[in-house]
């Protein structure tokens, strides 16, 4: 089953890439007022909620089904809270819309999420996920796409690439595979691999 994850930071037009279809939507925090203040009534809206206003919160509730509030002193962060709801209400298929931004904490936080399941993050210029051994057709439609090791990967081979591999062990501090253009077929045998679509800005 398909769920949707809107989350911080709030430095994205929501409306760009977000489209309200009836997929059980999750609000995290301000990803909750993003959702509230563009009309649209969603799921669920989870968090400690210390980056919205009390009037923010207001017209979250407004718009949200149901809430969970959290303490703001905890050990996890707003996003995975919402990943784990997801995944304990067994939603397999993940969508984050947001998620990077200037914190470069709660960005490499958030991409760690992406080995918890099916899980995929869009921004406005970006698209990532995981993905396990086997042979993937990569079908790339922004200006680059990267590949880069989660775990070591052996014999990795992309074929049809302006940079192609053949059988090629990538280890996790190798940055090889980075700023690659076109679109065609990805494989390997072993590891976990960090693909990522990128607009030039």
């Amino acid at each position: 089953m398909k769920c949707k994850i809107v989350t911080g930071p709030n430095n994205y037009d929501l409306k760009k890439i977000y489209e309200d279809d009836g997929t059980y939507t999750i609000g995290a925090d301000i990803g909750a007022y993003l959702l509230a203040k563009s009309d649209i009534d969603f799921d669920l809206a989870l968090g400690d909620f210390d980056s919205v206003t009390l009037t923010e919160l207001d017209e979250i509730k407004l718009h949200a089904k149901e809430v969970l509030e959290y303490p703001i002193k905890k050990n996890s962060t707003d996003t995975y809270l919402a990943v784990e709801e997801a995944l304990k209400r067994g939603y397999d298929d993940i969508t984050i819309y947001g998620g990077l931004g200037n914190r470069i904490d709660h960005s490499l936080a958030n991409i760690m999420l992406l080995k918890l399941g099916d899980v995929t993050i869009v921004t406005e210029t970006e698209i990532m996920y995981v993905v396990d051994p086997g042979t993937y057709e990569i079908n790339n439609e922004y200006d680059f796409v990267s590949f880069f090791a989660e775990e070591d990967v052996k014999q990795l081979s992309l074929k049809g690439f302006d940079y192609e591999l053949d059988n090629y062990d990538l280890n996790v501090a190798d940055p090889l595979c980075v700023s690659n253009r076109g679109k065609g077929t990805i494989s390997f045998t072993e590891g976990s691999l960090l693909v990522i679509h990128q607009k030039e800005s």
